[in-house]
């Protein structure tokens, strides 16, 4: 066999042995994104909270930023959509076993019954996670725009209970997108 043969047979070897990853790749866009949408979601439903029944606390003041917070969620979505090729939630059981540990019983459903998926990858559970944190947040904005009402002049407004029990389901998911990623890391 000459030399350009058997290197052009080396390299197609090697590039189909790369496609037979046993864990996903970590992925820091996803992982740092996650955590900064986080960090501004938080704020944001805490600053409404603070500023129920003011004209600064109203939707229409706000509403920017949940177009802001949209965005950078449909750009994370458009990536793990592309990583996942298509397919489902999938876990390797050392990785699924990884986020449980790292979970405990906060584990979303959706990974809970999902996450062993006979044809799927972690980037599609991270797609599905992504889209969940997407109709939370369209939720939180649909109560603060059309659902709450504070101060005398019946203001539209995001209560401070109200906004603290959408949160808390917000952030289940957006936490579990960044334990998937940390848990491919290490």
């Amino acid at each position: 066999m000459n030399k350009a043969l058997a290197t052009l047979v080396l390299a197609l070897f090697l590039s189909a042995c790369s496609g037979l990853t046993l864990v996903s790749d970590y992925d820091e866009v996803i992982d740092k994104g996650s955590m900064e949408f986080s960090e501004q979601l938080n704020t944001h439903v805490k600053n409404m909270a603070d500023l129920a029944g003011t004209p600064e606390g109203t939707y229409e003041k706000n509403r920017f930023a949940y177009n802001a917070l949209e965005s950078k969620l449909d750009a994370m979505i458009a990536r793990a959509s592309a990583a996942s090729e298509g397919k489902a939630c999938k876990l390797e059981k050392k990785l699924y076993k990884r986020v449980t540990t790292m979970m405990h019983e906060k584990i979303p459903t959706e990974i809970a019954q999902s996450g062993m998926e006979a044809d799927g990858n972690a980037a599609g559970c991270n797609e599905k996670l992504l889209s969940l944190v997407k109709d939370q947040l369209q939720f939180i904005e649909e109560i603060h725009r059309d659902g709450d009402r504070c101060g005398p002049k019946n203001l539209s407004c995001l209560r401070p209970a109200t906004s603290k029990s959408a949160l808390a389901i917000a952030n289940q998911s957006i936490n579990a997108v960044s334990v998937v990623e940390n848990a491919k890391k290490n």
